[in-house]
């Protein structure tokens, strides 16, 4: 895997990963407890910060498993048929 390659499947690892985070531990306003002072839909604490390094974190487990299957088994993304 070259390195164009390995950054596009780090990136896109890292935006499944974020966008399947997001919903964890948020509460609205009426599950807290709190007063509304904006979208009754809108998370209390996101937590974004969190989210994006568990999403890293994520990313690159998944990279390194996706680099090494391609590296070491001698299988590479010509073997597949492509469209």
């Amino acid at each position: 895997m070259k390195i164009g390659g390995s950054i596009v499947v780090l990136v896109i690892a890292w935006w499944i990963a974020f966008q399947a985070l997001l919903p964890v531990g948020v509460k609205s306003p009426a599950e807290s407890g709190v007063a509304l002072k904006g979208d009754p839909g809108a998370p209390v604490r996101p937590n974004l910060r969190w989210k994006a390094l568990w999403a890293g974190v994520i990313a690159v487990a998944v990279w390194a498993a996706m680099f090494s299957i391609v590296q070491y088994s001698g299988l590479s993304f010509a073997d597949f048929p492509g469209p």
